[in-house]
């Protein structure tokens, strides 16, 4: 029968509870999932359709449309 180590010498062995949980996890459950690649779109303004940058911000600290028709997006 193979010898192998005790749980605490495996759990030393990697460098504390938390590096070998880890590395048991990632050997389980695989690397972590990555995405979405790249910059995400910014949501539109449900009232006139425009960018939240491009709202005015009010004393109160929110947020309103500016004036004027929405360009065609």
């Amino acid at each position: 029968m193979a010898h192998t180590k005790k749980l605490r010498e495996r759990i030393r062995e990697a460098g504390g509870f938390y590096q070998w949980a880890n590395q048991t996890l990632i050997r389980i459950a695989g690397p972590a999932q990555v995405g979405p690649y790249g910059p995400t779109p910014t949501p539109r303004c449900e009232h006139c359709g425009l960018r939240r940058e491009q709202h005015v911000e009010a004393p109160d600290g929110s947020l309103r449309c500016p004036e004027g028709p929405a360009p065609d997006a």
